[in-house]
């Protein structure tokens, strides 16, 4: 596994300048990914909470506010789902080469 992932965003300008460390703990892709949620239901509370007409013209900016927001934090969550099967993978084969040298 390569230690820095892009960030797969649907916009942006230049390719690969976003990127998540792969290595690291469930827990902190997990925090992450939950930090990046939250400030998207935050945006998404003032877009429903605020009937001001000057926010109608901003809906464009929140749009791209929110695309890297929601990329990343779906990305964090694929690698903390994906992390429990990659080391109960290592585990098996770990117990599977230290029982061949009991053998």
């Amino acid at each position: 596994m390569t230690e820095f992932l892009p960030v797969p965003l649907e916009s942006r300008p230049y390719e690969d300048v976003m990127f998540i460390n792969a290595l690291a703990s469930v827990e902190q892709l997990r925090d992450a990914a939950l930090r990046r949620l939250t400030a998207v239901e935050d945006l998404l509370c003032l877009l429903e909470d605020d009937s001001d007409p000057g926010l109608i013209r901003a809906t464009s900016r929140l749009a791209s506010a929110l695309s890297p927001l929601v990329s990343e934090a779906r990305q964090l969550y694929e690698l903390a789902l994906d992390r429990p099967t990659e080391e109960r993978g290592k585990a098996r084969l770990a117990s599977q080469e230290s029982g061949a040298a009991l053998r």
